[in-house]
């Protein structure tokens, strides 16, 4: 219940600050999304995602976000809670964004916790494509039973997105994670379809291949994930590639700890 409160004060803190900072041009999303692997081993996760955008000034701007999260598989159930806060700049061909998010669950009487820091970049190098960019580092702690201990780690990636037409997105994502020795690199298609201009509702589903290593020791897996989008953002019926560059700052404000994205 403790770390429950804690994020949802950080949310209302940070919702706080969005609202006495006087935003303009507030944009919101919700998501929620199935994922699942492919191999066989009945791993499955659940996710609910939101956040809420808006500037401060003609460039620069302020995010908040949060989301629930259920992992299961043969070993039982996780519940996995996160918030998290940007600070943005935006121009006509682009976003930077320095960012903070802080991850916490518990599983047998010991609390994990990760919270990562970094910055992030996307460009807009045509009107059909976007390029992005995003690395940072972050710290992962554990206590319980009379202990306690950290380690940190970093992270990096990239994506490519094309807007095939101005309402459906094919991007692919290439991340890096080393944590404590252990390497993971994942590979990641999607395929986002908004369906309605007027009512903001999108769909997307995807691919992803991730490879582990700690020495001489790896493994391997592939899950396909799927969800919805809803989109709070533009002045009547607006593409999706509008809505995805004036309003949620999404990949270069994700930290690659659950590894889909939404």
């Amino acid at each position: 219940m403790r770390k429950h409160l804690l994020l949802s004060t950080a949310v209302v803190a940070l919702c706080a600050t969005l609202s006495g900072a006087a935003l303009a041009d507030v944009a919101a999303t919700l998501s929620g999304s199935y994922a699942s692997d492919t191999n066989g081993g009945g791993d499955n996760l659940w996710s609910a995602n939101g956040s809420l955008t808006g500037h401060v000034d003609d460039n620069w701007g302020l995010e908040v976000t949060g989301g629930y999260h259920n992992t299961s598989d043969s070993g039982g159930n996780l519940d996995i809670w996160n918030a998290g806060g940007s600070v943005f700049w935006s121009g006509v061909q682009g976003r930077l964004a320095g960012t903070v998010n802080y991850y916490s669950t518990s599983q047998s009487g010991i609390g994990y916790h990760v919270t990562t820091y970094g910055g992030g970049g996307e460009w807009y190098s045509a009107p059909n494509l976007t390029v992005a960019v995003k690395g940072g580092g972050d710290t992962a702690s554990a206590s319980g039973f009379g202990f306690s201990g950290s380690d940190t780690g970093a992270y990096v990636g990239g994506m490519l997105e094309w807007y095939l037409v101005p309402d459906l997105a094919l991007s692919g994502m290439v991340d890096y994670v080393d944590q404590s020795g252990v390497h993971v690199t994942s590979e990641t298609a999607k395929l986002e379809w908004l369906f309605s201009e007027t009512m903001p509702v999108s769909v997307y589903g995807g691919y992803q291949h991730a490879d582990a290593s700690s020495g001489a020791f790896g493994v391997s897996g592939d899950i396909f994930f799927v969800g919805l989008k809803f989109y709070v953002n533009g002045d009547g019926p607006t593409a999706l590639v509008d809505r995805q560059r004036n309003g949620s700052l999404g990949y270069i404000a994700q930290a690659p700890v659950l590894g889909v994205p939404d």
